[in-house]
């Protein structure tokens, strides 16, 4: 059995993302938790100042919980979502420490103590939202370790209390483990799913929706010195190629040919629609010889095409380039206008060629 949900389920990366999306979504419950932590704590502090025989340590304990419960929230609504576990797991094991100590206190001075203090601590720990079970592991442990010093270290016998902190603990980290599989799984089946929606099926390469949906940022992220170059690729009399060989067979040309735009350096490769192709390239010089060569790696292929002129599957290309001082020139639709133009030119030219053009002011 994989003990922790956390490190094995999704990826390195995968995990990453879903923990700052869950981070994200529980920030408000975090901080409605904490609320209700600090209500707690003040009606306990409250009580004890009202009744006869308060213990000076208990009320000095509550306070100082209080005090580090109104800094957390206060971290909590401040700090980046990628922070957020981290943060809550140090006030987790803080708030720990200091209900050792107060259950120590108890202890010691009531010759006692009930099990339901314990218990209810393993499944309040339980209740935070944004942490998994090895992070809750921690904090139990600590708890646990705190309980059995009260046993070992005093003469107060708190055994029935640890016994059932301790099937509580069981408890939970069974309930923990099964909802870090199943929030992790449906979070994994919803990037495949996004993944789907924003990949071609057949190809494997980006889809239309999604140049739509990064194109913009990558050409507002242009930093200075740099270029984005947009080519427009066209296979060249692709009908004729499925009207001769099938539909299979323009199927299995399709994907080789997305496979060979995936090595010409391309920061996205993408099916625009039907046999049109689009790259996008940033780089820090102008490229000028970008994609030259394409049609002699096409021709080395060998995809027999008798109904081209070539004999075999080409392409044309249109390719139009932007500098970063020129960006507050273009936008998405005025570059892919000037590709269709360059391509159209390539196509005029008598097919199987790169027509490029610049950007100019």
């Amino acid at each position: 059995m994989k003990w922790l949900p956390a490190k094995w389920v999704l990826d390195k990366e995968a995990e990453l993302s879903f923990q700052q999306s869950l981070n994200q979504r529980s920030r408000t419950n975090a901080v409605m938790m904490s609320f209700i932590l600090i209500t707690v704590l003040l009606f306990f502090t409250l009580s004890s100042f009202a009744a006869a025989n308060y213990i000076f340590a208990d009320i000095l304990t509550h306070i100082v919980s209080l005090i580090i419960a109104m800094v957390m929230i206060f971290s909590i609504k401040k700090s980046a979502a990628c922070y957020l576990d981290s943060i809550l797991l140090f006030f987790a094991v803080l708030f720990t420490l200091i209900n050792g100590l107060f259950f120590y206190s108890y202890a010691i001075n009531h010759q006692g103590l009930h099990e339901g203090g314990p218990m209810l601590s393993a499944i309040f720990i339980t209740a935070i939202p944004i942490l998994h079970l090895g992070q809750k592991f921690i904090i139990w442990l600590l708890l646990g370790v705190a309980l059995l010093t009260i046993q070992f270290n005093t003469e107060v016998d708190i055994i029935w209390s640890i016994n059932f902190y301790v099937m509580t603990v069981a408890i939970m980290t069974a309930m923990q483990y099964q909802t870090d599989v199943l929030l992790r799984k449906q979070y994994k089946y919803e990037l495949i799913q996004t993944q789907k929606a924003q990949t071609d099926e057949l190809t494997g390469i980006h889809n239309r929706y999604n140049f739509d949906k990064q194109f913009s940022t990558l050409l507002h992220n242009l930093k200075q010195g740099q270029y984005l170059s947009l080519a427009m690729i066209d296979i060249d009399h692709f009908k004729k190629y499925n009207d001769r060989y099938g539909h299979l067979m323009g199927d299995k040309a399709l994907v080789s040919f997305a496979q060979l735009l995936s090595i010409q350096g391309a920061d996205m490769v993408v099916r625009f629609g039907g046999e049109e192709f689009i790259l996008v390239s940033v780089s820090s010089n102008q490229n000028q010889h970008w994609l030259e060569d394409f049609p002699m790696q096409l021709k080395r292929l060998e995809i027999e095409h008798s109904d081209s002129a070539t004999g075999y599957l080409s392409a044309s290309a249109g390719v139009v380039s932007v500098s970063a001082n020129q960006r507050h020139l273009v936008n998405k639709t005025k570059l892919l206008t000037l590709a269709d133009r360059c391509l159209y030119q390539a196509k005029k030219a008598g097919r199987n060629q790169v027509s490029r053009q610049k950007v100019s002011c």
